[in-house]
């Protein structure tokens, strides 16, 4: 009899200890603050030199999360895959130069804009050819896949068709393939085109659009996560309000992209 309550005794142990180190192995997502994006895309959200992530959105991200006392952590998704991570709760939000737009209202809660953009044509500095978006015509063009950029040049297209046009997987890519002179514009966010140009005056410019002006928000699933939305909607308010959301964008873009949300 002894041995046997032994035996059960061992067994009971046995089973506590699993749950204990099963519960262990399990990550506590409650007090993190999960941010998908794509982490090839600077001033936005990139990784630097030291392998860090840097960038507009990325202090916008952490500031956020410090307000809502939450542990950020950043999950890098290619941009093609970056609405179905968002989805399957792969991360709790997008904060990844997310344009709203009508149709991604469907199925995105998003926060109030906190940035202006619109679409803007990037050429080579020495090109005289391209001096809007009606100068696209018979050229080759390059986008990122995925992107607003994508659905207004293919939108385009239908009256104004293109000698080809490529679609990248990264923003630096379809850059570099502008550079070496295999396409001849990239249409882009103002955002981006704007950081580029300043930071290879030689080797690039920007041509005046009538493109489609494009705002961004963060992006919540709307199924599951429209109170978190409203949640990180009013702390958005919060940091524009008291400043600190001007003093980022001056940093990273030496102007205030925050305001003139239209």
């Amino acid at each position: 009899m002894y041995l046997k309550r032994s035996l059960l005794m061992v067994l009971i142990i046995a089973v506590l200890m699993s749950v204990v180190f099963t519960g262990c192995g399990q990550s506590d997502t409650s007090n993190k603050f999960r941010v998908g994006i794509d982490d090839t895309y600077p001033p936005m959200e990139y990784k630097d030199e030291a392998g860090n992530y840097a960038g507009f959105d990325i202090e916008l991200a952490k500031e956020i999360a410090k307000r809502m006392n939450k542990e950020i952590e950043f999950v890098p998704t290619a941009w093609t895959a970056i609405f179905t991570g968002l989805s399957s709760n792969k991360y709790d939000c997008i904060i990844s130069s997310l344009s709203i737009t009508d149709d991604r209202k469907k199925t995105i809660a998003y926060t109030r804009p906190y940035v202006a953009n619109s679409q803007t044509i990037i050429v080579r500095s020495d090109n005289t050819d391209v001096k809007d978006e009606t100068s696209l015509g018979g050229k080759i063009v390059a986008v990122q896949m995925g992107t607003t950029s994508e659905e207004a040049c293919t939108e385009f297209q239908k009256t104004t068709p293109f000698k080809d046009f490529k679609k990248y997987e990264g923003m630096t890519e379809a850059l570099n393939e502008l550079k070496i002179g295999r396409v001849d514009a990239l249409v882009c966010d103002l955002v981006i085109g704007k950081y580029f140009v300043a930071n290879d005056k030689e080797s690039f410019k920007l041509v005046t659009t009538t493109l489609p002006k494009e705002p961004i928000g963060v992006g919540f699933d709307k199924k599951t996560n429209q109170a978190e939305a409203d949640k990180v909607d009013k702390i958005i308010g919060d940091i524009m309000a008291d400043g600190t959301l001007a003093k980022i964008s001056e940093k990273w873009f030496g102007e205030d992209m925050t305001t003139n949300l239209e």
